[in-house]
Protein backbone atom coordinates (compact mmCIF):
# COMPACT_ATOMS: atom_id res chain seq x y z
CA UNK A 1 0.00 0.00 0.00
CA UNK A 2 1.45 3.39 -1.20
CA UNK A 3 0.42 6.10 1.08
CA UNK A 4 -0.01 9.55 -0.38
CA UNK A 5 2.80 12.10 0.61
CA UNK A 6 1.89 15.47 1.87
CA UNK A 7 1.79 18.56 -0.26
CA UNK A 8 4.96 19.68 -0.77
CA UNK A 9 3.99 23.35 0.20
CA UNK A 10 3.79 22.06 3.61
CA UNK A 11 6.62 19.98 3.50
CA UNK A 12 9.16 21.34 0.94
CA UNK A 13 13.00 22.56 2.04
CA UNK A 14 15.11 25.34 0.55
CA UNK A 15 18.80 25.00 -0.11
CA UNK A 16 21.24 26.93 2.47
CA UNK A 17 22.08 30.69 1.64
CA UNK A 18 25.09 29.62 -1.59
CA UNK A 19 28.24 31.77 -0.86
CA UNK A 20 28.93 35.15 -2.98
CA UNK A 21 28.54 39.07 -3.07
CA UNK A 22 25.49 40.43 -2.29
CA UNK A 23 23.48 43.85 -1.97
CA UNK A 24 22.66 45.11 1.56
CA UNK A 25 21.87 49.09 0.67
CA UNK A 26 22.28 51.64 -1.81
CA UNK A 27 25.44 53.63 -0.96
CA UNK A 28 23.25 57.30 -0.74
CA UNK A 29 20.91 55.38 1.80
CA UNK A 30 24.01 55.43 4.18
CA UNK A 31 25.48 58.40 5.59
CA UNK A 32 27.88 59.56 7.48
CA UNK A 33 27.44 58.10 11.02
CA UNK A 34 24.09 56.69 10.13
CA UNK A 35 23.04 53.35 11.72
CA UNK A 36 20.58 51.18 10.41
CA UNK A 37 19.06 47.51 10.52
CA UNK A 38 19.49 45.05 8.41
CA UNK A 39 17.94 41.10 7.96
CA UNK A 40 19.79 39.23 5.71
CA UNK A 41 20.58 35.37 6.26
CA UNK A 42 18.13 34.53 8.80
CA UNK A 43 20.15 37.29 10.84
CA UNK A 44 19.52 40.37 12.51
CA UNK A 45 22.87 42.74 11.28
CA UNK A 46 23.80 46.20 11.88
CA UNK A 47 24.56 48.22 9.01
CA UNK A 48 26.66 51.89 10.35
CA UNK A 49 29.19 54.64 7.92
CA UNK A 50 32.50 55.60 10.50
CA UNK A 51 33.24 58.99 10.56
CA UNK A 52 35.74 58.63 8.12
CA UNK A 53 33.40 56.93 5.80
CA UNK A 54 33.80 53.64 5.96
CA UNK A 55 30.31 51.12 5.50
CA UNK A 56 30.35 48.28 8.33
CA UNK A 57 28.39 44.98 8.72
CA UNK A 58 28.09 43.35 12.43
CA UNK A 59 25.87 40.76 14.37
CA UNK A 60 23.24 43.37 15.22
CA UNK A 61 22.96 42.10 19.18
CA UNK A 62 25.84 43.52 21.97
CA UNK A 63 27.09 40.49 23.44
CA UNK A 64 26.53 42.05 27.27
CA UNK A 65 23.76 41.86 27.34
CA UNK A 66 21.44 41.56 24.03
CA UNK A 67 20.84 44.91 23.05
CA UNK A 68 20.03 45.49 19.62
CA UNK A 69 22.78 47.98 18.10
CA UNK A 70 21.01 49.21 15.06
CA UNK A 71 18.23 50.64 17.44
CA UNK A 72 19.94 53.54 18.75
CA UNK A 73 23.11 52.85 18.30
CA UNK A 74 25.59 55.60 17.63
CA UNK A 75 28.53 55.72 15.94
CA UNK A 76 31.34 57.10 17.78
CA UNK A 77 34.34 57.67 15.04
CA UNK A 78 35.24 54.43 14.19
CA UNK A 79 33.05 52.41 16.38
CA UNK A 80 29.78 52.21 17.21
CA UNK A 81 28.29 52.10 20.69
CA UNK A 82 25.65 50.14 22.43
CA UNK A 83 22.62 52.50 23.61
CA UNK A 84 21.95 50.04 26.47
CA UNK A 85 25.08 50.43 28.66
CA UNK A 86 27.97 51.79 26.27
CA UNK A 87 29.90 49.38 25.35
CA UNK A 88 31.59 50.51 22.12
CA UNK A 89 33.18 48.18 19.38
CA UNK A 90 35.20 48.59 16.51
CA UNK A 91 35.05 48.00 13.00
CA UNK A 92 36.44 44.67 13.63
CA UNK A 93 33.82 44.08 16.40
CA UNK A 94 36.54 44.28 19.22
CA UNK A 95 35.12 45.80 22.19
CA UNK A 96 37.04 48.99 23.07
CA UNK A 97 35.54 50.60 25.67
CA UNK A 98 33.25 49.95 28.47
CA UNK A 99 32.70 53.51 30.35
CA UNK A 100 32.59 52.01 33.75
CA UNK A 101 34.86 49.04 33.96
CA UNK A 102 38.80 49.64 33.03
CA UNK A 103 39.12 45.91 32.12
CA UNK A 104 37.10 44.61 29.08
CA UNK A 105 36.42 40.75 29.32
CA UNK A 106 37.71 38.96 26.33
CA UNK A 107 34.60 37.43 24.90
CA UNK A 108 33.22 40.86 24.20
CA UNK A 109 33.16 40.78 20.66
CA UNK A 110 30.69 41.27 17.42
CA UNK A 111 30.80 39.01 14.33
CA UNK A 112 32.19 41.24 11.86
CA UNK A 113 31.50 40.32 8.40
CA UNK A 114 33.30 41.42 5.22
CA UNK A 115 31.97 44.12 3.30
CA UNK A 116 32.57 46.00 0.29
CA UNK A 117 31.32 49.52 -1.32
CA UNK A 118 31.00 49.56 -5.72
CA UNK A 119 29.08 50.20 -8.06
CA UNK A 120 26.50 52.57 -5.75
CA UNK A 121 25.95 50.01 -3.36
CA UNK A 122 27.22 48.09 -0.25
CA UNK A 123 28.32 44.51 -0.23
CA UNK A 124 28.53 41.72 2.01
CA UNK A 125 30.48 38.95 0.89
CA UNK A 126 28.79 35.85 2.97
CA UNK A 127 30.55 32.29 3.29
CA UNK A 128 28.31 30.27 6.13
CA UNK A 129 32.18 29.90 7.51
CA UNK A 130 32.20 33.72 7.39
CA UNK A 131 35.56 33.27 5.36
CA UNK A 132 37.43 35.81 3.22
CA UNK A 133 36.30 37.00 0.07
CA UNK A 134 37.21 34.00 -2.65
CA UNK A 135 36.69 36.49 -5.76
CA UNK A 136 36.45 40.64 -6.69
CA UNK A 137 33.63 42.27 -7.16
CA UNK A 138 32.67 42.68 -10.51
CA UNK A 139 32.72 46.63 -11.62
CA UNK A 140 30.65 48.02 -14.00
CA UNK A 141 32.20 50.55 -16.25
CA UNK A 142 28.45 52.31 -17.87
CA UNK A 143 28.05 53.69 -13.99
CA UNK A 144 28.97 57.45 -14.25
CA UNK A 145 30.25 57.55 -17.98
CA UNK A 146 29.24 59.99 -19.44
CA UNK A 147 27.99 57.66 -22.59
CA UNK A 148 24.98 56.46 -20.06
CA UNK A 149 22.10 58.01 -18.91
CA UNK A 150 22.12 58.13 -15.01
CA UNK A 151 20.79 54.54 -12.99
CA UNK A 152 17.09 54.37 -12.45
CA UNK A 153 16.69 52.33 -9.56
CA UNK A 154 13.56 49.74 -8.18
CA UNK A 155 13.60 47.01 -5.76
CA UNK A 156 11.64 44.28 -5.18
CA UNK A 157 10.68 41.85 -2.13
CA UNK A 158 10.32 38.55 -3.68
CA UNK A 159 9.02 35.34 -1.67
CA UNK A 160 11.29 32.92 -3.03
CA UNK A 161 14.90 31.41 -2.32
CA UNK A 162 17.61 33.61 -4.13
CA UNK A 163 18.76 30.38 -6.36
CA UNK A 164 15.20 29.70 -7.73
CA UNK A 165 15.12 33.86 -8.91
CA UNK A 166 19.07 33.45 -10.13
CA UNK A 167 17.53 30.74 -12.63
CA UNK A 168 15.75 32.74 -14.87
CA UNK A 169 18.95 33.78 -16.22
CA UNK A 170 18.60 30.23 -17.67
CA UNK A 171 15.70 29.59 -18.44
CA UNK A 172 14.89 30.98 -22.23
CA UNK A 173 11.95 29.19 -22.50
CA UNK A 174 9.87 30.97 -19.97
CA UNK A 175 10.30 34.06 -21.92
CA UNK A 176 7.81 33.15 -24.33
CA UNK A 177 5.04 32.11 -21.29
CA UNK A 178 5.79 34.46 -18.74
CA UNK A 179 6.81 37.38 -20.50
CA UNK A 180 4.57 36.59 -23.37
CA UNK A 181 7.37 36.79 -26.58
CA UNK A 182 6.33 35.24 -29.12
CA UNK A 183 8.36 32.40 -29.65
CA UNK A 184 11.44 30.48 -27.11
CA UNK A 185 14.39 32.67 -28.00
CA UNK A 186 17.46 30.80 -29.38
CA UNK A 187 19.74 30.81 -26.41
CA UNK A 188 22.95 29.53 -25.57
CA UNK A 189 24.98 29.13 -22.09
CA UNK A 190 28.17 29.09 -21.72
CA UNK A 191 30.61 29.10 -18.58
CA UNK A 192 34.29 31.05 -18.39
CA UNK A 193 37.38 28.60 -18.31
CA UNK A 194 37.67 29.10 -14.32
CA UNK A 195 33.90 27.85 -13.85
CA UNK A 196 32.91 30.80 -11.88
CA UNK A 197 31.07 32.87 -14.60
CA UNK A 198 28.01 31.74 -16.20
CA UNK A 199 26.99 33.49 -19.89
CA UNK A 200 23.23 33.16 -21.63
CA UNK A 201 23.17 34.80 -25.24
CA UNK A 202 20.32 34.96 -26.35
CA UNK A 203 18.46 36.22 -29.49
CA UNK A 204 15.68 37.68 -28.47
CA UNK A 205 14.09 39.83 -31.56
CA UNK A 206 10.36 38.64 -31.06
CA UNK A 207 10.37 40.58 -27.43
CA UNK A 208 9.07 44.00 -27.42
CA UNK A 209 11.76 45.88 -27.82
CA UNK A 210 13.36 43.15 -30.27
CA UNK A 211 17.23 42.99 -29.01
CA UNK A 212 20.10 40.45 -28.53
CA UNK A 213 20.32 39.61 -24.80
CA UNK A 214 23.61 38.39 -22.96
CA UNK A 215 22.98 37.95 -19.54
CA UNK A 216 26.14 37.48 -17.20
CA UNK A 217 25.70 35.47 -13.76
CA UNK A 218 28.43 36.42 -11.36
CA UNK A 219 26.83 34.23 -8.33
CA UNK A 220 23.48 33.46 -7.57
CA UNK A 221 23.22 36.56 -6.36
CA UNK A 222 24.69 38.57 -8.48
CA UNK A 223 24.04 39.52 -12.34
CA UNK A 224 24.37 41.58 -15.20
CA UNK A 225 21.96 41.96 -18.14
CA UNK A 226 22.30 43.16 -21.41
CA UNK A 227 20.43 44.24 -24.17
CA UNK A 228 21.95 45.40 -27.83
CA UNK A 229 19.39 47.08 -30.37
CA UNK A 230 21.29 48.29 -32.64
CA UNK A 231 24.72 50.39 -33.12
CA UNK A 232 25.48 52.15 -29.80
CA UNK A 233 22.19 51.04 -28.95
CA UNK A 234 22.19 49.21 -25.19
CA UNK A 235 20.65 48.93 -22.01
CA UNK A 236 22.48 47.30 -19.18
CA UNK A 237 20.67 45.93 -15.78
CA UNK A 238 22.38 44.97 -12.81
CA UNK A 239 20.80 43.02 -10.59
CA UNK A 240 21.80 42.33 -6.36
CA UNK A 241 20.26 40.05 -4.10
CA UNK A 242 19.72 40.61 -0.51
CA UNK A 243 18.42 36.98 1.20
CA UNK A 244 16.54 38.07 4.00
CA UNK A 245 15.90 34.43 4.87
CA UNK A 246 15.45 31.12 2.80
CA UNK A 247 11.99 32.20 1.30
CA UNK A 248 12.31 36.18 0.81
CA UNK A 249 15.10 37.88 -1.17
CA UNK A 250 15.02 41.71 -1.53
CA UNK A 251 16.35 42.14 -5.43
CA UNK A 252 17.89 45.31 -6.68
CA UNK A 253 17.95 46.65 -9.99
CA UNK A 254 19.96 49.43 -11.36
CA UNK A 255 19.02 50.12 -15.02
CA UNK A 256 21.39 52.63 -17.71
CA UNK A 257 20.59 52.88 -21.28
CA UNK A 258 22.89 54.32 -24.08
CA UNK A 259 22.21 58.37 -24.23
CA UNK A 260 21.80 57.85 -28.05
CA UNK A 261 18.55 55.86 -27.10
CA UNK A 262 17.84 57.89 -24.03
CA UNK A 263 14.86 60.84 -25.89
CA UNK A 264 13.67 58.41 -28.27
CA UNK A 265 13.06 55.49 -26.45
CA UNK A 266 15.26 55.07 -23.07
CA UNK A 267 11.76 55.71 -20.34
CA UNK A 268 10.29 52.84 -22.65
CA UNK A 269 12.85 50.24 -22.39
CA UNK A 270 13.48 50.96 -18.51
CA UNK A 271 9.51 51.26 -17.96
CA UNK A 272 9.47 47.61 -20.15
CA UNK A 273 12.03 45.95 -18.23
CA UNK A 274 10.35 46.85 -14.64
CA UNK A 275 7.35 45.53 -16.51
CA UNK A 276 9.14 42.31 -17.13
CA UNK A 277 9.91 41.81 -13.50
CA UNK A 278 6.33 41.83 -12.45
CA UNK A 279 5.52 39.50 -14.98
CA UNK A 280 7.83 36.68 -13.15
CA UNK A 281 6.84 37.85 -9.67
CA UNK A 282 3.47 36.08 -9.23
CA UNK A 283 5.72 32.17 -10.26
CA UNK A 284 8.05 33.08 -7.54
CA UNK A 285 5.64 33.67 -4.79
CA UNK A 286 3.82 30.45 -5.69
CA UNK A 287 6.53 28.05 -6.45
CA UNK A 288 7.91 25.38 -4.72
CA UNK A 289 11.65 24.81 -5.17
CA UNK A 290 12.52 21.24 -6.60
CA UNK A 291 15.54 19.58 -5.34
CA UNK A 292 15.56 17.18 -7.82
CA UNK A 293 13.64 18.74 -10.99
CA UNK A 294 12.27 16.09 -13.85
CA UNK A 295 13.85 17.39 -16.60
CA UNK A 296 13.50 16.52 -20.32
CA UNK A 297 15.05 16.44 -23.25
CA UNK A 298 15.88 20.33 -24.25
CA UNK A 299 16.17 21.63 -20.78
CA UNK A 300 19.96 21.90 -21.22
CA UNK A 301 20.06 25.58 -20.33
CA UNK A 302 18.65 24.71 -16.74
CA UNK A 303 20.45 21.14 -16.43
CA UNK A 304 23.79 23.33 -16.68
CA UNK A 305 23.19 26.28 -14.23
CA UNK A 306 21.99 23.28 -11.56
CA UNK A 307 25.25 21.89 -12.17
CA UNK A 308 26.75 25.21 -12.22
CA UNK A 309 25.17 26.43 -9.12
CA UNK A 310 26.63 23.52 -7.27
CA UNK A 311 29.82 24.95 -6.46
CA UNK A 312 28.78 27.74 -4.18
CA UNK A 313 27.24 25.42 -1.56
CA UNK A 314 29.22 23.75 1.07
CA UNK A 315 27.48 20.43 2.07
CA UNK A 316 26.75 17.59 -0.08
CA UNK A 317 22.73 17.61 0.31
CA UNK A 318 22.52 21.55 -1.11
CA UNK A 319 24.74 20.11 -3.86
CA UNK A 320 22.32 17.40 -5.24
CA UNK A 321 20.81 19.89 -6.85
CA UNK A 322 19.39 17.69 -10.54
CA UNK A 323 18.53 13.90 -11.14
Amino acid sequence: MTIVEACESKTNTTPAFPMGWYSVARSQELLVGEVKSVQAFDREMVLYRTRSGVPVLQDAYCPHLGANLSVQGRVVGESIRCPFHGWRYDTNGTCVEIPYSEEIPERARLRTWHCAEKNGEVYIWFHPENTGPEWDLPEFPELGDSKWTSPRYTEFLVPAHVQDIAENSCDPVHFQFVHKMMDVPPSKVTIDDDGRTLHLNSDATGADFPAELHATVYSPGFAMVRNTYGPDAQMVMYNSAQPINKHETRMRWTLVVSKSIEDIAGDDVMEGIISGLNDDYPIWANKVHKHRPVFCKEDTTLVMFRKWVRQFYLTSSDKQETA
